[in-house]
């Protein structure tokens, strides 16, 4: 998930597992707040966000907006909470479901059936844990108006979400990935067309491309994900790369994009052939390389070639894929890879329902795919949820209140909705979810403040500046993310000279250089650096400390602890440990760790300088000035103060370097700073990645998997054809990059090996791609809030696994009458210093 530079509003978090948290302190003179008993007590979460969600549909949502919404509106089958708060023990607890039980060993028949991938050298016959699920279902689970939940509304939404004639945004969770669903992907791709990429071999294409194109069977990757042409669509290319190329070509990529068809492609015919011919061959020539006599109108990989053919004949969702009933509150999922236990809990921890009679109605035939227009208004949304939707004012406000159908809510003596937990916290029941109420007000961040300040919303996120008078305040949480925040690098020489000519740059070229990114490095002082963040903390690696390799067994089981990440991160860092050395352990050897060293950055910085002259790049003395791709949204003092720090420990490292003085300036408001690094827009990037805290074998796929996702430093190198060599069993084994990053995870060679290994080559990985210094970690997120007096949280001990209890345990210290009288008594300010 990439990360955008703004915290997480905390409204996003309260549904979470991380979710934000308030104290139990509360103002003085609580007395004055007193109301008579007769008065009925209403509890209201009221709080803000820059935008909403206009799609909460869970068959195709896409924004963090648009699954804030969804969270109010469902349930999931299990869910993570509280069991023993002190000593920071979790429970599994199950909402929608009653059970759930592996039960391949007694339904092995269906591994056949339904074609699931089995380990190398098995058969079904073999095979007896991790494929075959049985989920009981919650017999009391009902929409919020009243009509009921059971096997048969689970089979219809999955078949809903999976239909090849919708294609819908979220399907590929349950077709692809470590949960997908056995014969999924051949149902989702029933009857869709199946376009073979031609291709080019030495005595030429092995299609006739003019016979082609004159029956018609020609066409070319718009944008389908099944691109061919390094490595991908032609869209992506010119949007990457299409400053390099004529008016006439980035016109006519702009025209086959607004023509494309539902898969992502684009007929050619004797029309628009010489056109299309042409743009190909200027992105080979002018961005790739490819000799003009060399081309001779050869276009490798460019093309593909459908006459109809399909993926394989239309199948029904009943005979082929693996979901299907044994009775109205029984189903059966099995997977198309084993999964473990508690890997399936967590795919069991959302959900895939729709209300049959709006998504039918909805729906839309009109275009060459089937949409619907379910859960983007009230009116065509159905919640199973905690909460409905009261109200909804489209980029304005959206109100929640209690789904009276909800199964965990019943009514006390005076006609309440009230919910008690079906499990024990802390050795016995408590009540859940007393907020009766939720509503999320559209306002910019300047604006909550105010209305925070003056009791109007129960949260505000105050930014880097700000935090600094509230830093002693009871009300002030910090809770650490996944998020490793990092700057970024296009190194491409070429593309470096070009943004001095044309982006405002001046020497950015010695960004080229290995000598000079590593003393860039060592020359951060990370811990002065995140003085000018919201809270971060220094990071020197790219799997930060909330990263747990074996959690569901070992709640210390921490990635960054482990004897493998420790040793690499020291090794990285030229630490030594162990007999006549300052450390004596490796652990006190990585806790020395900071990043920085002066006098070695500038000995790097005087060799990088000697290096650039001698190539020719760099003329000695002459001043360097870098624009750097910072932030989405608009800078502020923050970001400015961050830039100037990062100015500051290049030009102390370049002092008597040769280098001349250093200039950073930070740019905002880009809609997308990652992409246009790699494009060449900016030579310098600044964001991270983070999430999947529970498996990190899997995260240097975004660093070096570009079929996973887009590779922030893809001006730097190419993983698919980088190589690294490691010592496997003894023996030296070379794959490129990419295979390496994905060997982990899923059908991967060594996916199924202990986490011993999985830990040593998962480091070894993680320092060999530090030491490029194509990305240079500065620090780990954190998200920061100030929380009202109004609410506390069950626990303000944080745990990742249920953070502080979220929503569902979060307690209020008034009453919203209380509360108003409260505030009225203070003059509508109040003081959280």
């Amino acid at each position: 998930m990439k990360k955008l530079l703004s915290l997480l509003l905390c409204l996003a978090m309260l549904l979470s597992v991380v979710a934000m948290v308030a104290c139990d302190k509360t103002p003085d003179n609580p007395d004055a707040t007193a109301k008579p008993e007769d008065v009925a007590k209403t509890y209201t979460y009221q709080t803000y966000s820059t935008s909403l969600g206009d799609n909460w549909n869970p068959h195709t949502w896409e924004t963090n907006g648009d699954d804030t919404i969804l969270g109010y509106l469902s349930s999931p089958l299990v869910d993570l909470s509280i069991k023993d708060s002190k000593n920071g023990v979790y429970q599994w607890v199950y909402e929608m479901a009653t059970a759930i039980t592996d039960v391949t060993k007694d339904h092995q028949d269906d591994l056949t059936k339904f074609n699931a991938v089995l380990p190398e050298g098995k058969e079904a016959a073999d095979v007896t844990e991790g494929y075959v699920w049985e989920i009981k279902l919650n017999p009391d689970c009902k929409w919020q108006n009243g009509v009921q939940i059971n096997a048969d509304t689970y089979i219809y939404s999955m078949k809903a979400m999976l239909d090849p004639k919708m294609r819908n945004y979220r399907s590929n969770l349950y077709w692809s990935g470590e949960s997908a669903l056995a014969g999924a992907g051949a149902y989702y791709n029933s009857g869709a067309p199946l376009y073979k990429c031609v291709a080019w071999t030495e005595t030429g294409y092995d299609t006739d491309l003019n016979a082609a194109i004159e029956a018609g069977h020609l066409y070319v990757s718009a944008s389908s994900t099944n691109y061919e042409l390094y490595s991908d669509s032609l869209s992506t290319l010119f949007s990457d790369y299409g400053k390099y190329c004529s008016d006439e070509a980035n016109a006519t990529i702009k025209d086959i994009a607004n023509n494309e068809n539902a898969f992502g492609y684009v007929k050619i015919t004797a029309e628009n052939k010489d056109a299309i011919f042409s743009a190909i061959g200027e992105l080979l020539v002018n961005v790739f390389g490819v000799g003009e006599d060399a081309l001779a109108g050869v276009y490798p990989e460019a093309f593909f070639f459908w006459d109809g053919e399909s993926f394989g004949d239309v199948v029904n969702f009943e005979d082929a894929v693996g979901l299907y009933k044994i009775d109205d509150y029984t189903i059966r999922y099995v997977c198309e890879v084993a999964i473990d236990e508690p890997q399936f809990f967590v795919a069991c921890t959302s959900n895939w329902l729709v209300y049959e009679e709006l998504y039918e109605a909805g729906k839309d035939t009109s275009g060459e795919l089937v949409t619907t227009n379910y859960g983007t208004s009230m009116e065509t949304t159905m919640s199973y949820g905690t909460y409905k939707i009261e109200s909804f004012q489209e980029g304005k406000q959206i109100v929640f209140t209690q789904n009276e159908n909800w199964y965990g809510f019943e009514k006390d003596d005076k006609g309440n909705l009230v919910s008690y937990t079906n499990f024990e916290v802390d050795g016995e029941k408590r009540q859940q979810y007393m907020t009766q109420k939720v509503v999320i007000n559209v306002m910019t961040d300047d604006a909550a403040k105010l209305a925070f300040l003056s009791g109007q919303i129960d949260d505000w996120t105050p930014n880097a500046d700000e935090l600094t008078t509230y830093a002693s305040s009871d009300q002030l949480y910090r809770v650490d993310e996944t998020y490793s925040m990092c700057l970024f690098f296009n190194t491409n020489v070429d593309a470096l000279k070009e943004m001095d000519n044309s982006k405002g740059n001046q020497n950015s070229v010695v960004l080229s250089n290995h000598a000079f990114r590593n003393a860039f490095s060592l020359a951060i002082d990370r811990a002065e650096w995140v003085t000018a963040t919201a809270g971060y903390k220094p990071l020197f690696g790219f799997i930060g400390k909330l990263y747990f390799y074996d959690v569901w067994n070992d709640p210390t089981s921490n990635y960054r602890a482990s004897d493998a990440a420790m040793a690499a991160i020291c090794d990285l860092y030229g630490i030594q440990y162990g007999e006549g050395t300052p450390y004596a352990t490796l652990k006190e050897a990585y806790d020395s760790v900071t990043g920085y060293n002066l006098t070695e950055a500038k000995a790097l910085m005087k060799q990088a300088c000697d290096e650039l002259v001698a190539e020719g790049l760099y003329t000695a003395g002459e001043p360097i000035k870098i624009r750097l791709g910072w932030k989405k949204g608009a800078l502020d003092s923050s970001d400015n103060q961050q830039v100037t720090l990062l100015q500051k420990y290049l030009n102390a490292a370049a002092d008597g370097s040769g280098f001349g003085t250093f200039t950073l300036e930070a740019v905002g408001n880009i809609n997308d700073r990652y992409g246009d690094v790699v494009k060449g827009e900016y030579c310098i990037g600044y964001g991270g990645w983070g999430g999947a805290a529970f498996y990190p074998f899997r995260n240097m796929r975004v660093y070096m998997d570009p079929d996973y996702t887009s590779i922030h430093e893809g001006a730097c190198w190419d993983p698919k054809t980088y190589e690294f060599t490691f010592v496997i069993d003894g023996e030296e084994v070379t794959h490129t990059a990419q295979w390496w990053s994905n060997c982990l995870t899923g059908t991967g060679e060594y996916a199924n090996r202990d986490n011993e290994f999985k830990l040593k080559l998962t480091a070894q990985l993680e320092e060999e791609f530090l030491k490029f210094y194509y990305r240079i970690p500065l620090a780990n997120s954190t998200a920061c809030s100030l929380l009202s007096y109004k609410v506390s949280y069950y626990t303000e001990d944080y745990n990742i696994m249920y953070g502080f209890g979220g929503l569902r345990l979060m307690n209020y210290n008034y009453s919203d009458a209380e509360w108003d009288a409260f505030v009225k008594q203070n003059n509508g300010e109040l003081n959280y210093q």
